[in-house]
């Protein structure tokens, strides 16, 4: 059943806290913040199926305005606060918000916007609920130059928020603590909205801190959190060098977003006697579509786990399913599936057919049904569960004067998975140094290559396409 974005949670009941300021917000609050905003939103001229672009670090005000503009019956784009100004300017243009909202400190270089501050409680209407309508709008980097508008629907995140709430048996007495950002689906789905939907307490801090976790958890109550694996070898390489900490009341753990390691895996268990879990997420699935189930259930190191909520398949180039063990390429179906990228027939045709999402990643299923993924058919780069496009990085680089070609691609990093690569082709003298700092003026830090290697040119196939996976070979990186 199509369901649109509903919170659970009696109202006096805490939804969130924020820990440095020890403030909490009830589900009462909650919601008369959210249809406060929403009022006002409606009254500034958001209409149903108007896209709000925001920035802003984690914390409750992000929650709220995410609702709000759901409630106003509109799309929300939330953008990383770390971009520059280039970076908001194309993504500003490409979703073409009816508004922007900012919160005083958050995005220094968001142009335009509204301060949160100054959405006044206004006595506007509220369309009705809607589960077609598209609540979140994101953009996913593709292996082409522009990235992809990704629409999700309410009944979409509602689907995938059950999901998760269901795959770990979350109830009112869970405690999420979102370490993740708010602008991924990995920290609003999985961290904030599955928490919402079952009536839990979502501990929400302004940004992860190795050093404050553990006492934050503690403190609040927190049972569970879900993390990419280089937050996870944070805190277990902070344990293996002696840092204290407080006991906790963590009944597991959750890693997503990029590839974990087996050896993670162990280590962290061992240190905190808590199971970690790893489980299989995409934009355009809402988020969750496998997960290794919790204890006393299998959990298989090296695989994402059985299917959650949505089928999947392994098919060939044909969309025809592969047998058992056969590697192909992953495909999900199911009520989390978006319907298709917005205004991008091309791509469209290429990733979905008759419910089917192709995901990019190259994989097998095993007798019992586990998902076991061999490598992405993809080029992101996958830096901690941020995904890169090369393109991107190529264009920063290539607006420098002395670069004639480059080409990035991703290095293996033992903190982050993946780190961000590249070679070039000078016309003219620059150095690495120089280089780095000419792509941070236009590059999120997280985007900008950890090395930069000059080469006299750059190797090509017989097609005369770049070979972007061979380039850590290249420079023996690999």
């Amino acid at each position: 059943m199509s369901e649109p974005l509903t919170l659970g949670g009696a109202d006096t009941a805490t939804a969130l806290i924020e820990p440095a300021s020890g403030r909490r917000v009830t589900y009462g609050e909650l919601r008369a913040d959210v249809d406060t905003l929403a009022r006002s939103l409606v009254t500034r001229g958001v209409e149903p199926g108007d896209v709000v672009a925001f920035s802003m670090v984690n914390g409750p005000e992000i929650i709220t305005t995410f609702l709000a503009v759901v409630a106003a019956g509109a799309a929300a784009a939330p953008l990383n606060p770390a971009y520059r100004a280039d970076e908001f300017a194309f993504y500003l243009d490409d979703l073409q918000p009816r508004l922007v909202i900012g919160r005083a400190g958050d995005a220094p270089t968001l142009p335009d916007a509204i301060d949160l501050s100054a959405l006044t409680p206004a006595a506007s209407d509220l369309p009705a609920p809607d589960a077609d309508a598209t609540a979140l709008l994101l953009h996913t980097s593709g292996t082409t130059a522009r990235p992809k508008q990704v629409p999700i629907r309410q009944r979409n995140l509602m689907a995938s928020a059950r999901t998760v709430a269901a795959t770990y048996g979350l109830t009112a007495d869970d405690v999420s603590h979102c370490v993740m950002p708010l602008f991924h689906v990995h920290g609003l789905v999985a961290s904030t909205l599955a928490t919402l939907v079952s009536g839990g307490t979502v501990i929400c801090p302004r940004r992860f801190s190795g050093s404050a976790f553990w006492a934050d958890g503690a403190a609040h109550g927190a049972t569970w959190f879900s993390a990419v694996p280089t937050i996870h070898h944070i805190l277990a390489t902070r344990e293996a060098e002696g840092a204290t900490r407080p006991p906790h009341a963590l009944r597991f753990a959750r890693s997503c977003s990029s590839a974990l390691a087996p050896t993670l895996l162990a280590s962290f268990e061992e240190r905190f006697a808590i199971p970690l879990v790893e489980a299989y997420g995409m934009t355009e699935a809402a988020h969750q579509m496998a997960s290794n189930p919790l204890p006393p259930a299998e959990r298989i190191p090296g695989s994402v786990g059985l299917p959650t909520g949505t089928e999947v398949a392994v098919l060939d180039g044909d969309w025809r399913p592969q047998p058992t063990g056969i590697v192909g390429e992953v495909s999900v179906r199911g009520p989390g599936v978006v319907d298709g990228y917005r205004s991008n027939p091309e791509a469209n045709a290429a990733s979905f057919r008759d419910g089917w999402f192709r995901t990019g990643d190259s994989g097998s299923l095993d007798a019992a049904g586990y998902v076991h993924l061999a490598g992405r058919i993809k080029e992101l780069i996958n830096r901690g569960g941020e995904k890169i496009s090369p393109h991107e990085v190529e264009d920063a680089l290539l607006r420098h004067a002395a670069v004639a070609e480059a080409v990035a691609f991703s290095l293996p990093d033992a903190k982050y998975g993946e780190a961000v690569g590249a070679v070039v082709v000078l016309r003219a003298k620059a150095d690495e140094a120089t280089l780095r700092a000419h792509c941070s003026a236009s590059l999120a830090a997280f985007k900008v290559p950890d090395r930069i290697v000059v080469v006299d040119a750059i190797p090509k196939g017989a097609t005369g396409k770049i070979q972007r996976r061979t380039m850590a070979k290249l420079i023996g990186a690999e």
